[in-house]
């Protein structure tokens, strides 16, 4: 009897071939399998804040004044950061506007090679951490406690992440004008932090870091208004 359409040689359906496709797609080795999530949020996403947000990373670990507050935002912040990231990079999470994965030619090995890119999402990823980590500290110092410090910390982190790709992809003149408020509010929060005047004095490398992260941001606004 010759197979029907239905049937494979070895006896298997085309319906059960495609479920079993399908559970391939998902599997690991899939885009949306668990080694997929692990690239997308550890190597892409923690990876590359940790690299390009160290300079916010530094001063939010050398606040001293209220250390429990300030770190624990902090990790928040990185955490729910890089989850943001990974679920973009998937396509998990759709937001109107695809994610900007960094390109060689953006690293300096084709035709447009520089490095601007970089300065610009580190731009970001440091405002981010930064808005982030000392919102959510204050909340736990106004009296929210940690629970409320994990929920800003975490609310700011995942809301920018997701802003991102819609920032990048606005027009020239509003994005710029949306990331330089986004950045003037970001360093306005970090500077007017119980104790950081008197940190910028004591520990110049402080100072130094919030420069840095100042300058990116400057960079950013004035050139990458459509290359976020």
């Amino acid at each position: 009897m010759a197979p029907t359409d239905e049937s494979s040689r070895g006896g298997e359906t085309r319906p059960r071939r495609r479920r079993r496709n399908r559970r391939r797609q998902r599997g690991d080795d899939g885009e949306g399998g668990i080694d997929a999530w692990l690239d997308a949020t550890v190597y892409f996403g923690l990876g590359q804040h940790l690299l390009l947000a160290l300079p916010m990373l530094w001063v939010a670990f050398m606040t001293v004044s209220t250390p429990v507050a300030v770190t624990t935002a902090a990790v928040v912040s990185l955490s729910a950061a890089c989850l943001a990231i990974g679920a973009l990079r998937l396509g998990a999470v759709s937001v109107g506007a695809p994610w900007h994965r960094i390109e060689d030619s953006e690293l300096g090995l084709g035709p447009d090679a520089g490095y601007g890119a970089l300065v610009r999402r580190a731009a970001y990823l440091n405002a981010t951490l930064g808005l982030g980590t000392f919102l959510g500290a204050r909340a736990d110092l106004v009296g929210a406690g940690l629970a409320g410090s994990v929920v800003v910390a975490g609310g700011v982190a995942l809301c920018a992440m997701l802003a991102l790709p819609r920032l990048r992809a606005a027009p020239a003149r509003t994005s710029a004008a949306a990331a330089g408020a986004y950045y003037a509010v970001s360093l306005l929060v970090v500077a007017a932090f119980p104790g950081a005047v008197d940190l910028f004095s004591l520990a110049p490398s402080v100072a130094l870091c919030v420069l840095a992260v100042a300058a990116a941001c400057a960079f950013d606004v004035v050139t990458g208004r459509d290359r976020r």
